[in-house]
């Protein structure tokens, strides 16, 4: 017979996510001001070109650079961590295939956030001028993506569904509405004096942040929801709100 020997505490979860979470918010600073400078100063000025490189590095408009691989592979964690559920969710001989499509989802905007796909939506441009051209096309279909992800999360568990829907919002909220927002600072403007401006680089790190918030709500959300312990045979993964109802079932068992 298997024994549980112990369980990894939520506490190093917690932990994990705050260093991470801190190590995002010095990306974040240092990568605009960074910009800022680099836009700014004239290249004649001492120290501009590792201004310049630090910028390119982790300034989080960028493209291709190390704050687009970090929020790509919090996104792909959110998915594995969502799969994992699903997993879990089968074995417990529950519905598995909403976890499963809400992890899809979380590798897409991964895939979107490392190679910038919605970007490519400024090729259908409606002729708008007041913000980003993407966003024509963008927010229509964000909006129908929302209401799919919302009709799958309807078939999960109720209390991780609230922590996730929560976090969906806020995550668009930054991924959509303050790029609207940025977008309608500028004019719409993507040349570089419009990029050079304070209130660009405000707008960005405040779109950036408030996704990047939404991202760690739902990865803390899907690893609350699981539980890892080991035991004598290896490794057990469940979900807690399963053990919920174990509990639940057993205190209806015993009770006269």
């Amino acid at each position: 017979m298997d024994i549980t020997t112990d369980r990894i505490p939520g506490a190093t979860r917690r932990r994990l996510l705050w260093t991470a979470a801190i190590g995002f918010t010095l990306m974040l600073v240092v990568g605009s001001v960074a910009h800022y400078l680099r836009a700014n100063l004239d290249t004649t000025t001492p120290g501009w070109a590792a201004l310049s490189a630090l910028a390119s590095l982790i300034y989080a408009d960028g493209e291709a650079n190390l704050w687009a691989w970090a929020s790509g592979l919090l996104l792909a964690t959110i998915g594995l961590s969502l799969a994992a559920i699903g997993f879990a969710v089968r074995n417990e001989r529950a519905s598995s295939v909403p976890y499963f499509l809400l992890a899809a989802v979380a590798v897409v905007l991964s895939a979107d956030e490392i190679a910038q796909l919605h970007e490519k939506l400024a090729r259908f441009d409606l002729g708008s001028r007041f913000t980003y051209a993407w966003l024509t096309v963008g927010v229509p279909l964000a909006v129908i993506a929302g209401l799919i992800v919302l009709w799958i999360a309807k078939r999960i568990n109720r209390h991780l569904r609230r922590r996730l829907v929560v976090a969906g919002i806020i995550f668009l909220l930054g991924a959509v509405g303050f790029e609207a927002i940025g977008g309608i600072v500028v004019g719409g403007q993507a040349n570089d004096l419009a990029r050079a401006s304070v209130p660009h680089h405000m707008m960005v790190a405040l779109e950036e942040g408030i996704e990047v918030t939404g991202a760690f709500l739902a990865l803390a959300a899907a690893l609350s929801a699981l539980t890892i312990k080991r035991t004598t045979a290896g490794v057990l993964i469940r979900t807690s709100f399963a053990q919920t109802d174990d509990t639940a079932t057993k205190r209806t068992l015993a009770s006269p």
